[in-house]
């Protein structure tokens, strides 16, 4: 058990490092030229920060209740753990219902582009 949640904390971490690492730099394909672009961009970096971070705490206290072994803080622990992971799940839902809405507002933007004055 104690190498299975030493595995588990450390897969966690790495995760949300390489996540945040990835989001910083970017993703391949993305361009983001006009302002709708850039808010939302701002937003997603701002939104996507915090779930990093939970996901690594969520790491964090695995590693501390893989330490402390059964007990009240390894309860504690682990009920954190599932409340963070459960607020990654919404905040994933919303992000996606962000992302949608721009899609939403950018596709005219596209279709201009592609189309361009044959309408």
């Amino acid at each position: 058990m104690f190498a299975s949640g030493m595995i588990l904390a450390i897969t966690l971490i790495a995760f949300a490092w390489w996540l945040q690492v990835n989001e910083v730099r970017g993703w391949a394909n993305e361009s983001y030229d006009s302002e709708l672009d850039k808010d939302y961009l701002s937003r997603r970096m701002r939104a996507r920060r915090r779930v990093n971070l939970i996901i690594g705490g969520c790491g964090v206290l695995i590693f501390i209740a893989t330490l402390a072994g059964p007990g009240p803080v390894w309860v504690a622990a682990w009920m954190s753990v599932s409340v963070g992971l459960l607020t990654v799940v919404i905040l994933a839902l919303l992000d996606a219902v962000r992302t949608h809405r721009y899609h939403r507002k950018k596709l005219p933007e596209i279709r201009e582009k592609t189309l361009g004055n044959d309408k």
